[in-house]
């Protein structure tokens, strides 16, 4: 049984990588919901609940260690992708339409009016967030499951 959840737990952390990894790549060429992650965190849901099944033990050693390195390598991407968010959109939280005018928001307060494009990129720019963040997340999760299999 222990085997199996390994088995399971790596393959829905690859599964879970490659969608967000497909996810991503398609928000530089089309406008991509934010209601495509839903079946990655449902996937990193159900992977953390096969670690924690066959309780993983967290190992700290970052030595000849290719997961670790490519999960910190995704976490220095996504927070860039963050800040180049924040950035583009001077810290908007939302987008909308006042007065026949695309403005960004932030907390329901008008911070500037923007253009059709930037309005319409917006949702798109999220969706490259989370897809960035949630393959970071799949890559650590993938860790437990092969360092657990290595140990044996």
């Amino acid at each position: 049984m222990q085997e199996t959840l390994k088995r399971l737990g790596a393959a829905l952390c690859a599964c879970m990588f490659a969608s967000c990894l497909a996810i991503h790549l398609m928000t530089f060429f089309t406008t991509v919901s934010l209601v495509w992650i839903l079946p990655a965190v449902g996937l990193l849901a159900a992977a953390v609940l096969c670690a924690n099944a066959i309780k993983t033990k967290p190992r700290l050693s970052f030595s000849n260690d290719k997961y670790a390195f490519l999960g910190c390598v995704l976490l220095v991407y996504a927070v860039l992708t963050f800040i180049y968010f924040y950035k583009t959109t001077g810290g908007a939280s939302s987008v909308g339409i006042v007065d026949g005018h695309y403005v960004s928001e932030y907390q329901g307060h008008t911070i500037r009016t923007i253009t059709e494009k930037e309005y319409r990129a917006f949702p798109n720019l999220w969706t490259r967030v989370m897809s960035a963040w949630i393959a970071m997340a799949a890559v650590f999760c993938a860790r437990a499951f092969t360092l657990e299999r290595l140990a044996e």
